[in-house]
């Protein structure tokens, strides 16, 4: 049976379908798609017309092709999704939806299937907006992305995909609230590195738990009289004078093991040419999963 889907966008994954629902529900409007999980064969999504289709077929047994929509092929794949998804009717009442969109509403999924959209809008300003979005749909028969706060005023920000769906509208939601938070910061750290930077007068480096330079700045890289791209080859000890090396070995090597937050010392870093700096420097760990994944350092003269 597998072997009828043996061409190009005849098949995919779940994991693919969850994350580009829009894409896999046109290629479903033209030929019937095969969903896998975990390499075999789990649904066939198909067009609501092919669906209908095969419900009038004479050589099908009674109640062989009246699917429940709840427990149907759709939401079967939806029961896999990360992101909540909702089925509304022509009047936006809601038709089915998965246990992500469940919880979100603080409700059980039978409580939820008896939600009116439009009586929720009239008292909730979040409400409204989505109805709005959702009538679009429904007038253009076209899909629409688009950002919202969360319905319950909780603070959240949500990136939402609606679509036409069985005769109505449906909606995937995913909640972007610690994404746009981690952009802000990221915008944030950008713009104070480049004030550092700016002042030339603080040297900014990273390294990697083993101690070799992955990136310096400019003002470090010119002071030394080498280029970024040779001190990123270098390991940190090796430019440090002897007298400091094994303390400053010793920090760096606490910091990588997690038995230290911070370490500050200072120390003498020798010149390409000839000569040496004296740096005051603190280092910190950059961590990823409670793991030091490189050493963040910053040094100002001594």
């Amino acid at each position: 049976m597998a072997g009828r889907f043996d061409f190009p966008d005849a098949k995919t994954t779940a994991g693919e379908i969850s994350r580009n629902f829009g894409y896999w529900q046109d290629i479903a409007i033209k030929h019937p798609v095969l969903v896998t999980h975990h390499g075999r064969p789990r649904v066939v999504v198909l067009s609501s017309d092919e669906y209908f289709k095969l419900c009038a077929r004479k050589d099908i047994a009674p109640g062989e092709a009246q699917t429940d929509p709840v427990v149907d092929g759709v939401s079967t794949l939806s029961a896999h999704m990360l992101e909540g998804f909702v089925w509304l009717d022509a009047d936006l009442r809601v038709r089915a939806l998965n246990s992500v969109a469940a919880a979100n509403m603080g409700l059980d999924v039978d409580e939820a299937v008896t939600l009116d959209f439009e009586l929720l809008a009239k008292t909730n300003e979040s409400m409204a907006s989505l109805v709005s979005w959702l009538r679009r749909v429904q007038r253009t028969s076209e899909a629409v992305r688009f950002e919202m706060a969360g319905v319950t005023g909780s603070g959240r920000s949500y990136s939402m995909c609606a679509f036409p769906f069985r005769g109505g509208v449906a909606y995937t939601y995913l909640q972007e609230t610690e994404i746009r938070d981690l952009r802000r910061l990221a915008g944030r750290w950008r713009a104070e590195l480049d004030a550092v930077n700016a002042l030339y007068e603080v040297a900014v480096l990273r390294l990697n738990p083993s101690g070799y330079i992955e990136e310096a700045n400019d003002f470090l890289s010119e002071s030394l009289g080498f280029s970024r791209s040779e001190l990123a080859r270098a390991r940190l000890i090796d430019i440090i004078t002897p007298a400091d090396r094994d303390e400053i070995a010793a920090g760096l090597r606490d910091i990588a093991s997690g038995a230290k937050s911070k370490f500050i010392g200072v120390c003498s870093l020798m010149l390409k040419a000839s000569g040496q700096t004296r740096l005051k420097i603190s280092c910190t760990p950059i961590l990823h999963d409670g793991v030091c994944a490189a050493i963040a350092m910053v040094g100002v003269e001594a």
